[in-house]
């Protein structure tokens, strides 16, 4: 059969609009080897019926290890860069494994995936290089008339970009926003910036947001100059935050700046900065490197405090002192002013309620309704120190009557 008649019968495929796996099926059938379509985060979407058997097998699905083994091996090799930069089919090897050929499949300027066929039935013939992309422009079209790809939204990426820069301040409309595209974000969130430290051993950062999308399911993410930025689940727990980024996401070439768990989604700019600060006072850190932003807390505040820039102490983050702004906005309180006279008094109740002109019995509950709201403990002497620094930034330390 030539090139001629292959494009035709991949044609008549699909237009009997019997779906993503018959057109595999008719696929695998021209090139007579095993072939299987991937998203950028290395999910088999579909895969030919007949993939053989052992090793010859790329899409296990069971054997994630060794899935993830030959996508780091792809990516430390330049291969996935080379697939997703262009049409033309990339033909490479592994050792122990058969050859293979791949391509990416695109709608217009959007990457959804890539396809590989396996030289595990019988070689590859002259014109497989040529069919290869008229394959995966065809899945591309039955993709786009089923809407089998789901990639998140521009809205939602752009709503994350202003929220990062501090330009959207409302929470329930923000997140009402956001959830009207699609992107229904957890109670409490936590920002991660994966920065590309090694451009010689980079991957798109398409492809680097799609492991991450695979990692924790629900998220949302967004691109900034040289670095990936995910919005998770602030109520998973760092350590296993850190496990699921090295189990399932490639970080050759990468460090990542974990930020705290934040509240409210419109404090994403600070998160963000925490996390740039994780990254950026740690140093030259070595790739694969995950550093949570506890880890430099104290340096960033010691660092803030001894600029001369006002907008630059502004910047520190402090989810705690955050958590009651909002408190105080939308109730009327003034509990951020309460524990800053608390801490200034030396956390002694008596002279705190003295200076705020209220009952002693007022400040015991006042101080328990931050230690709720703001999740800290007033009698621990690390919290209190951080928690002064942040309210001394803001203009609010002890002054020389306090002291």
């Amino acid at each position: 059969m030539d090139i001629a008649e292959k494009k035709l019968k991949l044609f008549d495929a699909h237009l009997s609009h019997k779906g993503l796996q018959h057109l595999v099926d008719v696929a695998a059938s021209l090139f007579g080897n095993p072939i299987f379509m991937a998203d950028m985060g290395m999910v088999v979407m579909c895969k030919s019926s007949d993939m053989g058997e052992g090793p010859d097998d790329f899409s296990s699905e069971n054997d994630f290890e060794r899935q993830m083994g030959l996508v780091n091996m792809a990516a430390q090799a330049g291969v996935l860069e080379k697939v997703y930069h262009r049409d033309q089919p990339i033909v490479g090897e592994f050792e122990g494994h058969p050859r293979y050929l791949a391509a990416r499949v695109r709608d217009g300027r959007q990457i959804l995936g890539h396809v590989v066929v396996t030289e595990a039935k019988q070689p590859f013939e002259t014109d497989d290089e040529e069919l290869l992309p008229i394959v995966c422009q065809t899945l591309a079209y039955e993709l786009r008339r089923t809407r089998h790809d789901s990639p998140l939204s521009d809205g939602c990426k752009h709503v994350l970009d202003r929220l990062i820069v501090d330009e959207l301040g409302d929470e329930k409309e923000t997140r009402e926003r956001m959830a009207s595209l699609g992107c229904k974000l957890p109670e409490t969130v936590r920002l991660l910036a994966l920065r590309q430290m090694e451009p010689e051993k980079a991957i798109s950062q398409s492809y680097l947001s799609s492991q991450l999308d695979r990692a924790f399911p629900g998220s949302a993410s967004t691109s900034r100059e040289g670095e990936c930025v995910q919005v998770i689940d602030g109520a998973i727990p760092l350590a296993r935050v850190a496990e699921r980024l090295r189990a399932s996401v490639y970080l050759g070439g990468v460090v990542v700046g974990c930020s705290r768990p934040f509240k409210l989604v419109t404090l994403l700019g600070s998160a963000w900065r925490q996390a740039d600060a994780a990254i950026r006072i740690s140093g030259k850190a070595e790739p694969g490197t995950i550093i949570p932003y506890d880890s430099v807390a104290l340096q960033h505040l010691l660092e803030l405090a001894t600029t001369p820039s006002a907008e630059k102490r502004g910047a520190f983050a402090s989810p705690e002192l955050e958590a009651l702004d909002q408190l105080d906005w939308t109730d009327g309180t003034n509990y951020v002013e309460t524990l800053a006279a608390f801490l200034n008094c030396g956390r002694n109740v008596a002279s705190a309620a003295k200076a705020l002109h209220m009952h002693k019995n007022s400040m015991y509950y006042r101080i328990q309704r931050i230690q709720e709201v703001a999740r800290v403990d007033l009698s621990n002497e690390h919290t209190c120190f951080s928690l002064q620094l942040a309210l001394a930034l803001r203009g609010l330390g002890p002054k020389p009557a306090d002291l």
